[in-house]
């Protein structure tokens, strides 16, 4: 707790108030934190109806980027896209060259970098919905070249471009969600950006099932051009979305947040109070008005740049990058046949998908630090297991591997994968939340870059040819990760922003987030306490 004597963290009791009583709009903001630490789970999910419907469209718009993750490691496996842009190995078969393997992820990679980058800085400048409409409009056009690519130069330029937009996606949906999400529901919601990212490669494992026996190029292009159906809802949807109330507060368009904030939440009197609570929350941080990137790096931003650095890079360190770009050829190189490996794909897309649905539904009640934890445990054990099992050269040796590999699938998602989001939207604060979580998946993206070029070398036969012997390669980072995971990452559940900024300002350590009592905390619930005094005397006077 803070120290009693810090003039910095004075307990305001109910008996000053009664002398000097605190301004009206301040206990308003302060009486919304309490309510909201005060409402339940399922009270506080079905309080306002039109809010979880803009966080739906934003969740709507991610479904591309797990989509065309998928598509990029069936399209390669297809055999008619290999007929058509690959070359032919000695005994006559297509395969596309290990070097544009390479290049199709590791470009993607470093173009959502520059993405998520340039989408933070300009929505700083210019706010959320304008950057997210244009990155639906790359995103459209991008699709229209991979679709009528004629070359894999022109398809890997089309992919660029879609990642530059998926980036951007990434970024700002992201920033959105934590931005408005009600804290009691809050870890639910932004896990939701992980779930969004399983249910387009399901879609697309599905397809590639179907589509991957036709003998024309409908095979592959019917794969790149469902993504426009998510393209252009996601377009249309971003068209309506309200703007960020906290860029408006910050750019003191005093309106025009009121009238986004009255439009988000049910009753009047509750936006109103949220309003208060965001100016509140913008006026204590440590960073008030600077919000360049400099600034994520000074201060007390330092430590929580780097927590969200640390869980953003634990994606790509598991291996998630490999097995979503090289799912089906892993399953090849195991002895699988095409077709049965799309099969196997789509099973391991629902495993993703139950992953991140158990995630979403417990780590709100659990918490975000211990799912992180225990995830990377649980990598960790499986990974090691796969390698071990891919030591094995017997029927039964490959049978635990693709076991191994196919489960890795929903661990991944019940663990880190959702948890990853929730941790990273939270920790920031408001005002660089943006900038934060750039240079976070920027960290991320640079990684799966590396990977990307790396990894078919390590597996692919007349290379590396360690196939799922590359278990003990992420098993053993992912070790790393339960260590750094102990130490550093603390618990946000059932914290407001405000009591975030505190807690990284008295830079609490990370094992005490939890118990640690704030003075925001105490604040709250004393403004709570006299405005319902107020209310309750003015419904005796009618």
């Amino acid at each position: 707790m803070p120290k009693a004597n810090d003039a910095d963290h004075i307990e305001h009791s109910l008996d000053d108030a009664a002398v000097t009583p605190p301004n009206a709009n301040e206990t308003r903001g302060r009486a919304i934190q309490q309510q909201e630490h005060n409402r339940g789970y399922w009270e506080t999910l079905t309080k306002d109806p039109w809010l979880l419907f803009w966080i739906g469209v934003m969740l709507w718009t991610l479904i591309v980027r797990g989509f065309e993750n998928q598509s990029s490691s069936s399209v390669i496996s297809i055999t008619e896209f290999k007929r058509r842009f690959g070359t032919k190995d000695e005994s006559g078969a297509y395969f596309i060259a290990t070097n544009w393997q390479s290049a199709l992820n590791g470009g993607s990679n470093a173009a959502a970098i520059f993405g998520a980058w340039a989408a933070s800085y300009f929505a700083d400048i210019f706010g959320t919905k304008p950057v997210l409409l244009t990155a639906c409009a790359i995103n459209i056009v991008s699709v229209g070249i991979e679709y009528a690519t004629t070359s894999i130069e022109m398809f890997f330029g089309g992919k660029v471009a879609n990642f530059i937009a998926i980036g951007a996606f990434q970024n700002l949906c992201t920033a959105y969600v934590a931005d408005i999400s009600p804290l009691a529901i809050r870890a639910s919601v932004i896990g939701f950006c992980n779930l969004s990212q399983c249910i387009g490669p399901f879609i697309s494992a599905i397809m590639s099932y179907y589509t991957s026996s036709w003998d024309n190029d409908w095979s592959w292009k019917s794969i790149v051009c469902a993504q426009w159906g998510f393209a252009v809802i996601a377009f249309v949807g971003q068209i309506f979305m309200p703007e960020s109330p906290v860029f408006l507060v910050r750019k003191g368009k005093i309106e025009a947040a009121q009238k986004v904030l009255g439009r988000l939440y049910s009753e009047s009197h509750d936006a109103e109070g949220h309003f208060e609570r965001i100016k509140l929350t913008l006026e204590e941080a440590e960073t008030q008005k600077s919000a360049t990137y400099l600034e994520c790096f000074r201060g007390t931003n330092l430590r929580r740049t780097l927590i969200a650095m640390l869980v953003f890079s634990a994606e790509p360190m598991s291996g998630l990058g490999f097995v979503s770009n090289y799912g089906s050829l892993m399953y090849q190189y195991l002895g699988i046949g095409d077709r049965q490996s799309f099969l196997i794909q789509i099973g391991a897309q629902i495993l993703s998908i139950s992953g991140a649905i158990f995630s979403v539904f417990v780590s709100d009640f659990w918490g975000r630090r211990p799912m992180f934890i225990a995830g990377c445990i649980s990598l960790t054990i499986l990974l090691l297991c796969m390698g071990i099992s891919g030591s094995v050269n017997t029927t039964a040796g490959i049978t635990a591997s693709v076991g191994f590999y196919t489960m890795y699938n929903f661990v991944f998602n019940a663990g880190v994968g959702s948890n990853v989001y929730a941790i990273a939207g939270e920790v920031p604060t408001s005002i660089l939340r943006t900038k934060t979580l750039a240079v976070a998946i920027s960290s991320e993206q640079a990684i799966y870059t590396m990977w990307s070029f790396v990894s078919p070398y390590i597996f692919n036969p007349g290379y590396g040819n360690l196939k799922a012997k590359i278990g003990f390669v992420f098993g053993g980072f992912m070790l790393g990760y339960i260590v750094l995971a102990f130490f550093f990452v603390p618990e946000t559940r059932l914290r407001t922003y405000e009591e975030l900024d505190e807690l990284f300002m008295n830079k609490v350590p990370t094992r005490q987030f939890r118990g640690y009592v704030t003075v925001a905390e105490r604040r709250a619930a004393e403004a709570y306490n006299v405005e319902h005094k107020i209310l309750d005397a003015e419904r005796e006077d009618v």
